[in-house]
């Protein structure tokens, strides 16, 4: 598979896929994988980008501080290595905080923006999310049962997990954990998220920008409580954004959402949503 060297790490990327560029910028804990359901649907139209961020999967995992920034600055040097002056950004959950912080770093090197089940800033509740997440890892390890078991909860809708499908998800997520994941950068991911404001960065976006998520996210929910900043604060402060709002789906809607995701992420990118 091909690599870049980018901002002095190693990154694993892959392409699928003619048309425009669709960078996409997976969220905490599995790599490239969380793109799985999707990238088969889009890249039919579009050249999909998957990679492993830095920290992650097949990409180099140094011990480093990590923020949603240096995740951006990476997207910038891939598509300097793959020669793109400028791509559509495709985030989802952590991906979408890391999309957020690319859309107004690099406004002239965005085309079009897709924020996925995500958030500018997470409320208490949010903070205790990875907290737990962080202390499940630290406990048991990567592989912890326990860890893929909580996070399939908070990610999956009941309805989805209550399938034959759902069920598997909670094994395939165990062993994304497990292969994909280092502890001591898993924790500092989930204190990125912790630690992050990116309310000020949204005036600064300045892309055809397209939130989207299910309406049972209780992980990034659309409302958050006061100190959060939630998806509908997103669209409601990254101007002309539209949204979407895909009913009985949770956080990981490019899973329990597949179908209703893809069409229509792929309907903004063609300019018809």
């Amino acid at each position: 598979m091909p690599e870049a060297m980018v901002n002095g790490v190693r990154i694993w990327y892959q392409e699928t896929g003619v048309g425009d560029p669709v960078v996409q910028i997976h969220g905490a804990g599995f790599g490239h994988f969380n793109f799985a359901t999707a990238t088969p649907i889009l890249s039919k139209n579009f050249r999909c980008i998957d990679f492993d961020m830095r920290g992650y999967g097949q990409s180099e995992r140094p011990f480093q501080r990590y923020d949603m920034e240096v995740w951006a600055d990476d997207v910038a040097g891939l598509m300097d290595h793959l020669g793109l002056r400028s791509a559509h950004i495709h985030g989802t959950s952590m991906g979408g905080m890391v999309a957020q912080q690319f859309g107004a770093k690099y406004p002239e090197r965005t085309q079009r923006l897709i924020i996925n089940c995500s958030a500018a800033k997470l409320d208490y509740a949010g903070i205790l999310t990875f907290r737990g997440w962080i202390d499940i890892a630290e406990r048991f390890g990567m592989g912890s049962r326990t860890l893929a078991e909580l996070i399939a909860l908070q990610a999956l809708s009941r309805r989805f997990l209550d399938t034959s499908e759902g069920r598997r998800a909670v094994d395939m997520i165990q062993n994304i954990l497990q292969d994909s994941n280092r502890v001591d950068i898993f924790k500092l991911a989930c204190q990125a998220m912790i630690d992050m404001d990116l309310r000020p960065l949204l005036p600064k976006i300045t892309a055809s920008t397209l939130i989207i998520g299910g309406n049972e996210d209780m992980m990034t929910p659309w409302e958050q409580a006061g100190s959060g900043a939630g998806q509908d604060y997103l669209a409601q402060h990254i101007s002309g954004a539209k949204k979407h709002v895909i009913k009985g789906s949770s956080h990981s809607t490019l899973f329990d959402g597949t179908d209703e995701n893809c069409r229509v992420v792929m309907a903004f990118l063609k300019g018809e949503f």
